[in-house]
């Protein structure tokens, strides 16, 4: 895709679940800065079902290659044919989907039909409808609360780890979390202190009208990426239960030197 004003590739993942069951989610990001993009207003989604899925649904590295042939063949056709945007893939319950965004829908199923006949292996099914808003792409692609920190978390746990730090040696790590009250924050901080938490500063921010009142906490915690995820989703959802934004955490690097000091 050309670029436009504002535009550029923003290929990130994370996991979610759908139907009760687990769902990895391939997303460009940066689409989300220009959308909708108003000269592809029809949405090309194809379910691909895999043969040799892992039993939790998703893909197995045995098959990922196959896959992602199929999916290089699809976009360079589509693109060429139908000025196709691809926007991300789901994977989940043994599925993996794709979502292109096109130009135009003319002889687009034909198309589709003539290239999977190079994979006779592979169930398949596909849709074609108009989408202008792209709300799917907002419904079924576009990482919403908790799972766009998922993404921030491991990318701050990664920058750490690309610094030499040793993620396992427990630092003070700091909290940052937005509230619309007194009350909401009071109700916070009496549950987080339960939870080993203290409070390190308050602060009011009148650039913030909805939620003006801003807290940090601190806790001693190693920021291995499993940990991280634990601690803060259950700070994102105690947050969310007093009426607040869990807006992040931030903490020191800490490298094998520093920590025999």
């Amino acid at each position: 895709m050309k670029n436009e004003t504002g535009y550029s590739p923003n290929w990130d993942f994370f996991f979610t679940d759908i139907e009760d069951k687990p769902a990895s989610v391939f997303v460009d990001l940066g689409l989300n800065k220009i959308r909708p993009v108003r000269t592809n207003p029809h949405l090309l989604t194809l379910e691909i079902e895999m043969n040799f899925p892992q039993e939790n649904g998703l893909s197995s590295s045995d098959e990922s290659e196959k896959l992602f042939e199929i999916e290089d063949i699809l976009m360079k056709r589509l693109e060429n044919s139908f000025g196709a945007i691809l926007a991300g893939r789901v994977t989940t319950h043994g599925l993996r989907i794709i979502y292109f965004y096109l130009k135009t829908e003319k002889e687009a199923g034909k198309t589709i039909k003539e290239l999977m006949k190079g994979f006779k292996e592979y169930k398949y099914i596909f849709s074609l409808e108009n989408d202008a808003e792209w709300v799917k792409y907002e419904e079924d692609l576009y990482p919403a609360g908790y799972e766009m920190h998922t993404i921030m978390n491991r990318h701050i746990v990664e920058h750490l780890r690309s610094k030499g730090d040793e993620l396992s040696i427990p630092r003070e790590v700091d909290h940052y979390i937005f509230f619309s009250s007194e009350s909401g924050k009071n109700s916070f901080l009496s549950a987080a202190v339960k939870l080993g938490y203290k409070k390190t500063s308050e602060r009011l921010n009148e650039k913030n009208p909805d939620h003006p009142i801003t807290l940090r906490v601190t806790r001693i915690d190693a920021v291995e990426y499993n940990e991280v995820i634990d601690y803060t989703s259950e700070l994102y959802d105690l947050a969310e239960e007093n009426d607040g934004v869990y807006d992040g955490w931030e903490t020191k690097l800490v490298t094998a030197v520093k920590a025999t000091k």
